[in-house]
């Protein structure tokens, strides 16, 4: 970590510190080191997503002032007002602690939703549970305008909204149904899987559907100049994809928005990883809220048709209560090596294991060529080509194929066995990387949304092209949800960066045949030593963030896994 990035954090930790202090004049000498570290906690585990954290089974990896964590701290926030009173900026219920704005914020979220279900005809419905998907989201539209459809990968999630789409508008077909996900990628997925649908997509249904990230549908909806056929007020129906990844403030905007009497279905997979610096209310749901009004909206999705082997069964093992599971059948699958999908290998060098480097190399050796043979297309530079599906579709077919068949993934950006690692190893370069002089083929990354073009972070491409020639290859949506594979000149780009790696919380909402993990335990501190026998006999699932980094990881496969781990 740079002494920028830490300078800024202590400013923020002792900024709150502060007001708290000069709200509740407690004791500082006394007490302020307790707190101190009670900010620290929640803080840095805000910065994975974790707004609400198990205080037994939480993985503190950083230095804290005071011995005595939980028990300690906990009785003093007690005694000085900091927890179990109105304006208490701490809350701690059954053993989880948040800060007080993250609960506020989930009261509000929920009580917007409660406001979506007519209690009373909730009371006289029927809830059928094992019906067909469709028949049951049908029938809780009867009592609500809310719908929670959840799910793993590869259990039809995708297949079921679009189906239900198309029976919703050969019912009525005025009605105005809207699309989104938190990135450009996963709300590409969407389209996707509709373009699939030949007797949507050739038909006047589809001027009744528009895909969006939910951002530039709320941009749109303040007025911001978008060319959206509607508002987010406009809609009958509003379906968002990937929820795990959207934050509290996000759903809140998107709902002040809706009117009324829109339809909502929420989509996505209780087990993934929350949203960076935020709270995930979709994973609040299903691990905190016991409300049975919420629970009666929930279409539960079980059935796995993506794959019924080994890599189904490892994740399935993840969430499991009883962690020696998970490694046992990690044990068994590194000892035995008869699995056809998943391999473990194990490596006490810090260097990149060479069995992945020479699968990193051949990978790009295979893009290079493909892509080299696009360039040497000289015409496709010309500015009046702005599709390159009409010209040269088989090749770059193949050329995005080829880029999503392996996707490698790294727990952190910087460090040991990171993204930032990885590409000093591959292509000689530390940050800021200078993209020209690397060899056509080399996939890279958007790391910002650029409305203009059509991007949205996370969007992956590859270097074309040499020297005055370069570009960047990237495929993309146009206004008429149409997908294109254009040019983009590097002067017209910022925030671009290799991706021959990237990190597993960049990897969601992606999918591909094989994936390579490369997995470096963090290790607790010396104030608690005394759990590390036991992390030592887990080092995949210690608390409940790496099970959820672990499983998103995992659950990218499609055919093949390879997890590559530090000991």
């Amino acid at each position: 970590m740079n002494k920028k990035k830490t300078d800024i954090e202590k400013f923020q930790y002792d900024h709150i510190f502060n007001l708290i202090l000069g709200i509740f004049k407690f004791n500082d000498k006394k007490y302020g080191n307790f707190v101190k570290d009670t900010i620290k906690i929640l803080l840095e585990f805000e910065k994975n997503g974790e707004t609400i954290i198990d205080v037994d089974n939480s993985l503190i990896i950083f230095e804290i002032l005071e011995d005595g964590w939980p028990n300690k701290h906990l009785d003093i926030l007690k005694n000085i007002g900091l927890i179990g009173f109105l304006n208490s900026p701490f809350v701690l219920v059954d053993r989880k602690l948040s800060l007080a704005k993250w609960s506020r914020k989930i009261e509000r979220v929920i009580n917007s939703f409660l406001r979506k279900i007519d209690t009373d005809n909730l009371i006289n419905s029927i809830i059928y549970k094992d019906c067909n998907k469709i028949d049951q989201i049908k029938n809780i539209f009867k009592y609500s305008n809310l719908v929670f459809l959840q799910g793993g990968p590869g259990t039809g999630k995708t297949t079921l909204i679009i189906n239900l789409i198309i029976e919703l508008i050969r019912v009525d077909s005025f009605l105005n149904i809207g699309l989104s996900a938190p990135t450009g990628k996963a709300t590409a997925r969407l389209k996707e899987a509709l373009n699939y649908k030949k007797n949507i997509t050739s038909s006047k249904f589809q001027d009744q559907i528009e895909f969006q990230t939910l951002h530039r549908w709320i941009l749109n909806s303040q007025n911001k100049s978008l060319k959206l056929k509607f508002k987010l007020k406009e809609l009958d129906i509003f379906i968002i994809d990937e929820m795990s990844m959207v934050n509290i403030d996000l759903i809140e905007s998107v709902l002040s928005l809706l009117a009324k009497d829109c339809k909502i279905i929420l989509v996505g997979d209780k087990n993934q990883l929350s949203p960076v610096n935020n709270c995930s209310i979709w994973n609040y749901l299903f691990a905190y809220c016991e409300n049975s009004s919420i629970k009666s909206c929930v279409v539960n999705l079980e059935k796995t048709y993506r794959n019924t082997g080994d890599i189904a069964l490892f994740s399935s093992l993840i969430f499991n209560n009883d962690y020696r599971l998970v490694n046992q059948k990690i044990k068994e699958l590194e000892k035995y090596n008869k699995s056809k999908e998943v391999t473990i290998l194990k490596s006490r060098e810090k260097n990149l294991p060479k069995k992945l480097f020479f699968s990193i190399t051949s990978h790009l050796n295979n893009l290079n060529l493909l892509t080299s043979n696009l360039s040497k297309k000289k015409y496709i530079f010309d500015e009046g080509i702005d599709n390159l599906l009409l010209n040269e579709k088989d090749l770059v077919d193949k050329i995005f194929l080829d880029l999503q068949s392996h996707l490698i993934l790294c727990e952190k950006n910087s460090g040991i066995w990171s993204v930032e690692y990885l590409n000093e190893v591959i292509f000689g370069q530390k940050k800021p990387y200078d993209l020209k002089t690397l060899n056509e083929g080399v996939p890279i990354m958007c790391t910002k949304n650029n409305n203009e073009l059509g991007l949205s972070n996370g969007d992956i491409g590859v270097l074309i092209g040499l020297k005055k020639e370069r570009k960047y290859l990237f495929r993309k949506f146009n206004d008429n949800n149409e997908q294109i594979v254009t040019l983009i000149d590097p002067s017209n780009l910022e925030n671009v960066v290799p991706a021959i790696a990237i990190t597993i919380h960049k990897s969601q909402g992606s999918e591909s045949e094989k994936v390579s993990i490369l997995w470096s335990p963090k290790y607790r501190r010396n104030q608690f030593a005394l759990k590390e026998k036991k992390d030592s006999e887990n080092i995949f699932c210690r608390d409940n963030f790496e099970k959820r980094l672990f499983y998103t990881a995992v659950t990218r496969a499609k055919k093949f896994l390879e997890i590559y781990y530090l000991n």
